[in-house]
């Protein structure tokens, strides 16, 4: 009884522009955020203008925080709405949504630092490329474990432990590849068939044994059946599908299959 007389007592109240100040907002967002819904003044002085307290204060705490989090302001809302009242749980709550903004940042930062190394020392990356890397990294940990519920462990890790070296040279004849496709020359002409088997070498030293082999074992079933990433052009995807065509085919002509 007594610690809710002295709260009552004790309570302060702000103005809009002391608020504004403490906060290191503006008086225009608290202006928005009254228009919203999402944080209305507690009362308003003899001269009509709004006043605050303490309880809106970290009401105000809580939307900026929510805000850095990169939640909508319905989302906001909603979470206000759940019982943002209760300082411990919504403390306890914003530290939670940090750490899982900490995590995604740190994933991201490792994705681009990835591509940078790729990228470092070549000034002819094709723009879309650097874009379906990023995607193709973000999506490994879904497609490391779809082929983990379909293919042997050992397999699959030897796969996702080819080292940076490895990546870089597959990324290269890739680019090589991307640009040929979008310069107009056919997946049989010689320059794209002798970048391609580059890249049929590369994937022959990391499968473990040559492409044209694997395709008709189960484990080439299963990685014939795995999409593409999502952002993977279509045409894209049928050129090199048509490019490895043509270049197993004059490999087994060559050995007089």
């Amino acid at each position: 009884m007594l610690e809710k007389e002295l709260r009552r007592i004790s309570k302060t109240y702000y103005t809009i522009g002391s608020l504004a100040k403490l906060t290191s907002t503006t008086v225009r967002t608290l202006d928005f955020y009254d228009h919203k819904g999402l944080l209305k003044p507690s009362g308003y002085n003899e001269q009509g203008h709004r006043t605050y307290t303490d309880e809106d204060l970290f009401r105000l705490q809580q939307i900026l925080a929510l805000k850095y989090l990169d939640l909508s302001l319905d989302e906001i809302s909603k979470y206000l709405e759940q019982g943002g009242k209760d300082y411990k749980a919504s403390l306890d709550m914003q530290y939670e949504l940090l750490l899982q903004k900490q995590q995604h940042i740190q994933r991201v930062m490792a994705t681009i630092e990835r591509v940078r190394a790729i990228v470092k020392d070549n000034d002819m990356i094709d723009p879309q490329l650097i874009i379906l890397m990023i995607h193709a990294i973000q999506q490994e940990g879904e497609l490391k474990q779809r082929l983990f519920d379909r293919l042997p462990d050992e397999f699959v890790e030897s796969i996702f432990v080819s080292g940076a070296s490895l990546e870089h040279e597959i990324m290269i004849v890739f680019n090589d590849l991307l640009v040929m496709s979008k310069q107009g020359l056919q997946p049989e002409h010689p320059l794209v068939q002798e970048r391609g088997l580059s890249l049929k070498l590369i994937l022959d030293r990391l499968l473990a044994q040559p492409l044209e082999e694997l395709g008709m074992s189960e484990t080439g079933k299963v990685l014939m059946e795995m999409e593409f990433p999502t952002n993977f052009p279509p045409d894209f995807k049928n050129y090199l599908l048509d490019m490895f065509g043509h270049l197993i085919l004059h490999s087994k002509e060559g050995k007089g299959e």
